[in-house]
């Protein structure tokens, strides 16, 4: 291990040390003229002799290490480990089939481990159910050497995901093979009812609601139930929400809404709701805007994806729940080849913009010993000011 100096250019200021052995060396003590009888046998022309002397040396050390320790300090030293090379850590994401990830990982006898809790190693049964990735990365990154790499076989599509990119204090070498990381299975929750209305006539624009709501029922079966009917038939009691597909709606569904209900309209654009999404260009494609007690997903076009391109996209259900749910909840899947860690951690110290990985700040110690030494320092001047005048 050594000391490192985040910024150097601080050591110019070690001039100050000048400061306090200047002012000893002006400053003298107060001295009483004394007279007696002895003096008049010495000749008033013999000079007397001058020499540099310093007051209170002991003083005047313990200043002089202040202001050092105060420079050093402005320096940022910080406690580097110089680490021996060593194999990296390998670790593969559940969902990855156990010859899938011998053959990328080959044959350098490193030890495996699956990314799940506890880390077991490879040769145990895989996980089951979905596992936190991105918090099993960050954790397995802090028990790493410095100066090892961190390989992880992941498959290509990848769950435990946060909503955050993970940075990493190491590099990782990231590999993709086939496979699809686990679902959980999710808590069971009470039904929710929805209204589907639409006009006779349409039979195209209702066939993208019901694909989506199918999409919910794979991940939580029959939990979300689907009516179906023409604009003329009242809404069901029970009704949580509901998406109406035709640009007018009678009197009815707006007292529906106003009682705390949660629609979905189309064909209609409010600027005081909230900006729910944009297109490519940053128009709006749908806004939500609190009515009564409810909440209204208003949207300026129809639910085709001419006027809403985000149907043609995969995620599109996911987003479409979020909204009538009132929460915008952060991805936790996507495509392994789309969030690769980042080797960069911002809170790692840092020189001339270059992350040093495994350096530890000494800053608190060194606050530590100045406030010490500054004690003992007043300590020091007050006994020897105390003694002088006694």
């Amino acid at each position: 291990m050594n000391v490192a100096l985040l910024v150097p250019a601080a050591l110019f200021a070690l001039a100050a040390v000048a400061l306090p052995i200047l002012l000893h060396l002006v400053r003298r003590v107060e001295l009483h003229a004394v007279q007696f009888a002895a003096l008049r046998w010495i000749s008033a022309r013999v000079p007397p002799r001058r020499r540099i002397r310093v007051e209170r040396p002991w003083l005047l050390l313990l200043r002089v290490l202040l202001v050092t320790l105060l420079v050093v300090l402005l320096a940022e030293p910080v406690w580097k480990a110089i680490a021996p090379a060593s194999q990296p850590r390998v670790f593969v994401a559940p969902g990855v089939e156990r010859a899938a990830a011998q053959a990328a990982i080959g044959g350098d006898g490193a030890q495996v481990h699956w990314l799940a809790p506890g880390f077991p190693l490879l040769h145990e049964p895989m996980p089951t159910g979905a596992v936190p990735v991105a918090s099993l990365l960050r954790e397995a990154d802090e028990g790493l050497a410095a100066g090892a790499t961190l390989r992880v076989v992941v498959p290509r599509e990848l769950g435990g995901l946060d909503g955050e990119r993970v940075r990493l204090a190491h590099a990782v070498d990231w590999r993709i093979v086939d496979g699809r990381s686990p679902v959980g299975d999710a808590p069971a929750r009470a039904p929710i009812r929805i209204a589907l209305r639409h006009d006779a006539a349409d039979t195209a624009t209702p066939r993208w609601l019901r694909a989506a709501v199918a999409a919910w029922n794979q991940r939580e079966p029959g939990r979300y139930l689907l009516e179906e009917a023409t604009t003329d038939v009242p809404i069901a009691e029970g009704t949580r929400w509901l998406a109406w597909l035709s640009a007018q709606a009678p009197a009815a569904v707006d007292d529906w809404i106003a009682r705390g209900g949660t629609a979905l309209r189309i064909e209609q654009d409010d600027p005081r709701g909230d900006v729910l999404w944009r297109d490519a260009q940053a128009r709006v494609l749908a806004r939500s805007l609190a009515v009564g007690q409810g909440r209204v997903i208003a949207m300026p076009g129809a639910l085709v994806p001419e006027a809403l391109p985000l149907l043609l996209e995969a995620d599109f259900p996911m987003r479409l729940l979020a909204a009538f749910e009132g929460v915008i909840a952060p991805p936790d899947r996507a495509p392994a080849d789309a969030v690769p860690p980042l080797a960069q951690d911002a809170a790692a110290p840092r020189r001339n913009g270059t992350m040093w990985s495994g350096a530890r700040p000494l800053d608190a110690w060194l606050a530590l010993l100045v406030a010490a030494l500054f004690v003992v320092e007043r300590l020091v001047a007050t006994a020897q000011r105390t003694g002088r005048d006694a």
